[in-house]
């Protein structure tokens, strides 16, 4: 049999290799309810991680549920970029395993640092290539990627819509991967219903500068492509799914742009399926709230990032705003 360190999209799905993980135990199984892992605990630790500030949207989507639930008496969220370096991009490697390889040691060095009691990876690229990380294969804490919680959201809304379809966008390695067309087929969701777009480098541009014109520009780009494979326009209901974390940050542009191809489109964000998590249900909000926000990045964030990024977080967090101007720099950490 072939050695996981040896496997790669050819020879191996994506939906395999989360089907071993899930029976060893090592990925926090989505259907499982988050309050039961985390409620007893006075103090809560939650680290989210992504390859550059995509995900900070959800640090912050968190602090501002947990805020308004006072769902713990004290709360650490921690956001961690798991890129090693300035102008580093996982999707440049050479190969699933090669990323995986590069972010299992960013993990393990997050891990032993942090010590948290939840892992977040708010980013498809990276949750694509968990399973095939060391780990995966090793790791105790409960770790919940992104990829399953925009497939459920993806999955409920065409099985509430009959004849509709779905258009997930998403960088090279989540588009090549077939993740999320292989587990919404698993799913019992035709084939014929799923529609992808890989969108290269427009995660940089967002990250650099979320509102500016060459954002809007490849966003207008790509979209085009999108007619050329799906016929089935006119009135059909259809689901685009922002299969990047750092999507939402510029989705007003992708609205503006659905809208003049597709009559009737509603957009699905999983960077909020993420968020809800943590709006628990049925549980008892303690008197007072204890939050703090910490950004941590080895790759050097420029002026423009952390003002670009800062603008579009502090409506929501304040604190999030705050702590991505004063965010610590490591040095030689992964």
């Amino acid at each position: 049999m072939q050695s996981f360190s040896a496997m790669n999209w050819t020879a191996i799905s994506y939906t395999t290799v989360l089907l071993f993980v899930l029976a060893t135990g090592r990925l926090f199984p989505q259907t499982t309810d988050l309050s039961k892992v985390l409620i007893n605990k006075d103090t809560v630790r939650i680290l989210v991680t992504d390859s550059g500030l995509g995900g900070y949207s959800v640090a912050a989507g968190i602090d501002s549920v947990l805020s308004a639930n006072k769902t713990f008496r004290h709360a650490q969220i921690i956001f961690c970029n798991a890129l090693p370096k300035a102008n580093f991009r996982y999707n440049e490697l050479p190969d699933a395993q090669t990323k995986a390889n590069v972010f299992s040691s960013v993990l393990y060095k997050m891990q032993n640092m942090f010590k948290p009691d939840v892992l977040l990876i708010a980013c498809n690229t990276l949750s694509v290539v968990y399973p095939l990380t060391d780990f995966a294969k090793t790791t105790k804490t409960p770790v919940i990627g992104i990829v399953e919680l925009g497939v459920k959201a993806i999955t409920d809304s065409l099985n509430q819509n009959s004849g509709s379809c779905t258009i997930i966008l998403g960088t090279e390695t989540t588009i090549q991967s077939a993740a999320h067309k292989d587990m919404l087929i698993k799913n019992n969701i035709a084939p014929e219903r799923i529609y992808t777009e890989a969108c290269p480098n427009l995660e940089s541009e967002i990250q650099v500068s979320p509102s500016s014109d060459m954002v809007a520009g490849l966003i207008e780009f790509y979209l085009d492509e999108i007619p050329k494979q799906n016929e089935n326009k006119g009135d059909t209901k259809t689901f685009a799914a922002l299969c990047c974390t750092h999507y939402g940050f510029a989705k007003s542009f992708f609205d503006r742009k659905l809208r003049g191809i597709y009559p009737h489109v509603e957009i699905i964000n999983p960077n909020d399926e993420m968020i809800n998590l943590f709006a628990f249900k049925g549980v008892t909000a303690a008197k007072t709230t204890e939050i703090s926000v910490s950004v941590y990045s080895q790759a050097e964030l420029s002026a423009e990032e952390k003002q670009g990024i800062g603008k579009l977080i502090t409506p929501v967090s304040s604190r999030a705003g705050e702590s991505l101007e004063k965010y610590i720099l490591l040095n030689g950490i992964f």
